[in-house]
């Protein structure tokens, strides 16, 4: 898909496209995601065949990359692609890669929905402020379909959100604590539920927000005061009393947030004790 829509983009002459489609599969698809998940079929699968064609496929999307950015960096991936094993062609004269491939995009899908489901994690553990090496326990709740494919993708599951490998657990239906845990739609069908105290202090995080709190609130009551003042409003250019009104609403929305977080924390220790 990426050859396809970058082969386009230069036909069309639109570079900024094609560097920003390059980009972003390089850095979020292809190193951020693929080269992490290949690492559980090279070095876990126990199957020298699986981590043979684990190994070959990534191969095969590196070299593509360097084809497809030579236009842009000439010199480094000239560089890279010699560094590569069995080159004999330089990379300048090397054919333009292979487009209009055949694609399975009920494979697609399958794969879509576990980097949701690791989106999920990720985000979740990001916002709770979750230690990056801590590895959490997580159930995944979807049709049996989905838990079928996911469950056989444990191993990259728990390698890219950080999950405890031994309590990833799947079913069709919410677990027994689901109401003290962080529920996550991850996409359509699929969703996760990760026991709060598991991830999280939780009453140092309840004395940790309830000071955010306070000093979030004492900012949204300097802000409307401002908004509130006729002399500010009457003197003070538009675009500034329009930049006070957008930071005193995104100010009201995370207060609000906070808030609902807080509930959810303390309605967890009451359902814990």
């Amino acid at each position: 898909m990426l050859i396809d829509a970058v082969t386009e983009s230069y036909n069309k002459y639109f570079f900024g496209d094609v560097g920003r489609e390059i980009y972003d599969f390089f850095w979020g698809d292809f190193a951020d995601r693929y080269i992490e998940a290949s690492k559980a079929r090279i070095y876990h699968s126990g199957d020298d065949s699986v981590a043979l064609v684990t190994q070959t496929v990534l191969l095969y999307v590196f070299n593509n990359i360097l084809k497809l950015l030579h236009p842009f960096m000439p010199f480094v991936t000239e560089e890279l692609w010699q560094a590569l094993p069995n080159r004999k062609e330089a990379l300048i004269i090397s054919s333009w890669p292979q487009t209009s491939l055949p694609r399975s995009t009920h494979l697609v899908k399958r794969f879509e929905n576990l980097q949701a489901v690791t989106r999920a994690i990720r985000n979740a553990r990001a916002e709770y402020s979750v230690e990056p090496a801590k590895r959490i326990t997580a159930s995944i709740v979807g049709s049996e379909e989905v838990i079928q494919y996911i469950s056989e993708e444990k191993e990259v599951l728990a390698l890219l959100s950080k999950l405890d490998l031994d309590n990833i657990h799947f079913a069709d239906s919410p677990p027994e604590d689901a109401k003290q845990s962080v529920h996550l739609t991850a996409s359509e069908g699929v969703e996760a539920y990760l026991p709060l105290a598991d991830m999280v202090d939780i009453s140092a995080e309840v004395q940790r927000l309830t000071k955010r709190l306070s000093k979030m609130q004492t900012e949204y009551e300097g802000l409307k005061a401002r908004l509130n003042s006729p002399k500010f409003i009457e003197k003070a250019p538009k675009d500034a009393v329009r930049g006070v009104q957008e930071k005193a609403a995104e100010a009201e929305q995370k207060i609000n947030l906070t808030k609902n977080r807080l509930a959810f924390l303390k309605s967890t220790v009451m359902l814990s004790q």
